[in-house]
C-alpha cells in the first residue's frame, strides 16, 4: 500500500473519530440542557416547597402543645428527609400519614413533624425527651437515614467535606478549555461520581463497624427513646430509608446495614418498618429531587414511605386510639 492510500486511511479515520466526536458533544449538550430537577416530573414547581415553617423553626403548621379535646397525635421525628427537602409541603411523608391516618381510622389526628435538617439519632432522643413528649403523642415515628449514625470523625462527613470543598475550587478557578465541552464535562462527571461512590460506600459501612462511636451512641438513643415512649405506653415506629443514589436491586449495597438497624431498633422495643423491599428494583433515579445533584426522595418516594407506613401502623394502634372504620 502506498503513502498516499496510508495517508487517506488515515485521514478518514481521523474525520470519523472527529464526526463521532462532534455527535457525541451534541448529544450531551441536548441531555445538558434538560431542566433541572424539583422532585417532580414532568411538572415545574419553582422550588415553592420550602413553606410553612411555623413560629419554632419547623416545617409544619403550628401547634398547641396541649393536645385539643378528640385529636390523635403522631411526632414525627427526623431529619431532611422527613423534612421533605425538595418536595412541596402536602407532599412530603409526615402530610401524607396525618391524610392516610384520617382516612385510614377516622376522627381527628395531627402528624406534628419535628424534623429538621441535618439531625442525627442523639439530637432526635434528646428533642423527644425536652420537646416531643410534651404534644401527648398517641405514636411516635422515627425516620431513620443511613447517616444518623454520623459525628465529627465519620468518614462520610469527611469524604462530604471533601467533596463541597473541591466543588467550590472547581466553581472558583477560570473554566478552560475542555471546560466548554458537554462531553468532557459528561464523562468527567461520571468518573468522579463513579470514585466518590466507592469512597461513599465504604464511609457508610465503617460507621455500622463493631464498637464505632456514633454507631454505639446510636443504638443507645434508640434504647433512650423506646423507655421514654414505654414509659407512657407510647408505640414507637422506626422507618429506615434507604440510601437512593445507588441500585435498589441485588446490587444495593447497604442491605446488611438496614439489617443492622432494624435489629438493633427491634431489640430496643421499637416497631421496625424497612422501606428497602418498598423500593426494590425501582430505578433510583425516579426517586431522587434530582439525580446526584440532590438524591433526597422526591414526591414518589415519599408516597410510597406514607403508602407502608400507614398500613404497618395498624399492628402498633389499638382500636381505642382512633378505631379501624
Amino acid at each position: 500500500m502506498g503513502f498516499r492510500a496510508r495517508r487517506g486511511e488515515a485521514l478518514l479515520l481521523a474525520l470519523g473519530v472527529l464526526g463521532a466526536l462532534l455527535l457525541a458533544e451534541g448529544a450531551a449538550r441536548l441531555a445538558d440542557a434538560g431542566a433541572a430537577g424539583t422532585g417532580y416530573a414532568p411538572v415545574n414547581t419553582k422550588r415553592r416547597w420550602r413553606g410553612p415553617t411555623n413560629s419554632l423553626g419547623y416545617r409544619d403548621r403550628e401547634r398547641s402543645r396541649a393536645k385539643p379535646a378528640g385529636t390523635r397525635r403522631v411526632v414525627a421525628l427526623g431529619d431532611s428527609f422527613a423534612w421533605g427537602v425538595g418536595v412541596e409541603f402536602e407532599d412530603a411523608w409526615p402530610q401524607r400519614l396525618e391524610r392516610g391516618l384520617a382516612r385510614r381510622r377516622g376522627g381527628t389526628w395531627e402528624v406534628v413533624n419535628l424534623s429538621r435538617e441535618g439531625m442525627n439519632t442523639v439530637e432526635q432522643a434528646e428533642q423527644l425527651a425536652t420537646e416531643g413528649l410534651a404534644y401527648e403523642p398517641d405514636l411516635v415515628v422515627l425516620g431513620y437515614c443511613l447517616n444518623d449514625s454520623e459525628d465529627e470523625d465519620a468518614a462520610e462527613t469527611r469524604r462530604a467535606r471533601d467533596w463541597e470543598d473541591l466543588r467550590r475550587e472547581r466553581q472558583s478557578r477560570p473554566d478552560g478549555f475542555l471546560d466548554h465541552s458537554a462531553l468532557y464535562r459528561l464523562v468527567s462527571g461520571r468518573i468522579r461520581a463513579t470514585v466518590e461512590n466507592r469512597r461513599r460506600i465504604a464511609a457508610y459501612r465503617s460507621q455500622y463497624a463493631p464498637g464505632y462511636p456514633g454507631w454505639t451512641a446510636a443504638r443507645e438513643a434508640f434504647r433512650r427513646m423506646a423507655e421514654l415512649t414505654a414509659e407512657r405506653e407510647v408505640p414507637l415506629v422506626v422507618m429506615v430509608f434507604p440510601l437512593f443514589g445507588n441500585p435498589l436491586d441485588e446490587r444495593y449495597p447497604f442491605a446488611e446495614i438496614h439489617a443492622a438497624v432494624a435489629r438493633a431498633a427491634g431489640e430496643a422495643g421499637a416497631r421496625v418498618v424497612d422501606l428497602l423491599p418498598a423500593y426494590r428494583g425501582l430505578n433510583w433515579e425516579v426517586l431522587v429531587v434530582d439525580g446526584a445533584n440532590d438524591e433526597h426522595p422526591n414526591e414518589v418516594a415519599h408516597r410510597i414511605a406514607a403508602s407502608v407506613l400507614l398500613p404497618a401502623l395498624d399492628e402498633v394502634l389499638p382500636p381505642e386510639a382512633g378505631g379501624l372504620p
